[in-house]
């Protein structure tokens, strides 16, 4: 399974020692200035019929730098950004470091909450931060996908992303477990010559 890597702060959604949900980073810290997202995701969450542990990618507007521009102090302006989920978790599973739901079902569970969760363009919803901003627009998007089998399957892909403006690539195998930890089940493919 190949999917686009997008360049901004890798985010999970979960519960905090409070009981209620928050955006983290992988480090720890809160994501601010995205109440829209967690709104969204609270939603999915709910749709998916438990506590979960959402992973993605949150971006501000296409790039990594305004990603961090709204960290560092924008935020204070209001909401911004997309939450570009691409795994969700039983909380008790992650909690224990080990999902053995293999990746694919996963994703498909999560793609199901998202889409039948989704805002009605058609209602004027005034989500809170917002100041109207985003109207119709879902935050929350699952990262799409491609199957690829082969080497030529991946250069394929990968040329595609770099020609569109993309980073790369994450390769990942659809049949693996759920760990918190890392492994060989995801590889990243960047553009040569880029660290």
């Amino acid at each position: 399974m190949a999917e686009q890597k997008i360049d901004g702060y890798r985010c999970l959604y979960f519960r905090g020692l409070d009981g209620q949900p928050g955006l983290w980073t992988r480090g720890g810290l809160p994501i601010m200035g995205a109440s829209h997202i967690l709104a969204r995701l609270r939603q999915v969450e709910a749709e998916m019929g438990g506590e979960f542990m959402i992973d993605g990618e949150f971006q501000v507007d296409g790039t990594l730098a305004a990603t961090k521009a709204h960290q560092d102090r924008g935020w204070r302006l209001g909401d911004a950004g997309t939450f570009f989920a691409f795994d969700a978790v039983p909380m008790a599973d992650w909690e224990r470091g080990r999902c053995d739901m293999p990746l694919y079902a996963r994703k498909a569970a999560l793609a199901r909450a998202v889409a039948a969760t989704a805002p009605d363009a058609e209602d004027w919803e005034w989500a809170e931060g917002s100041r109207g901003a985003g109207h119709g627009v879902d935050p929350v998007a699952v990262l799409a996908d491609q199957w690829v089998f082969d080497a030529d399957d991946v250069r394929n892909e990968a040329a595609r992303v770099w020609a569109a403006g993309g980073e790369g690539l994450m390769l990942k195998d659809a049949e693996a477990p759920y760990v918190r930890a890392r492994s060989d089940a995801w590889l990243k493919v960047k553009r040569p010559g880029v660290a």
